[in-house]
């Protein structure tokens, strides 16, 4: 004969596994899915902003320790050189830099917003499925 207990632990077991995934829930599982590419490509774009961020500001510190040099300098503008005026390439890395500064605030917002989301998914579908569903990167 079975106990109480034992009847319980089978049912209980049976009743996790056989949890029915309905539209609704995999709508959410799939949303899941699109934060989570979404989030790996904003943590890209952040690391590669911040490298991008760290050359402009390394540059900008070597035209000030060269300045003097005839006061022209050679500026890397997609594939080319071009001779500048120290005074350009400066105010051109300062602008370049609170572009990337702009690009890296708005991404970490969207990051946090992000992972709200996946927070909250987390929290509904680990309480409808349990441990039948991996939601962990």
């Amino acid at each position: 004969k079975l106990s109480v207990l034992s009847m319980a632990a089978i049912v209980a077991s049976k009743a996790a596994e056989e949890v029915d995934v309905r539209f609704v829930d995999q709508e959410k599982i799939n949303e899941f899915g699109r934060l989570n590419n979404r989030l790996l490509e904003i943590r890209a774009d952040v690391k590669q902003s911040k490298v991008d961020a760290e050359k402009l500001d390394d540059a900008s510190a070597e035209m000030m320790m060269c300045s003097g040099d005839e006061g022209k300098v050679m500026l890397l503008i997609g594939e080319s050189f071009v001779q500048v005026d120290e005074d350009f390439a400066t105010e051109y890395c300062e602008k370049k830099l609170e572009v990337l500064q702009q690009r890296i605030e708005s991404a970490t917002a969207e990051e946090n917003d992000i992972v709200k989301k996946q927070e909250n998914l987390k929290k509904e579908l680990y309480g409808r499925f349990g441990d039948s569903i991996n939601l962990e990167n």
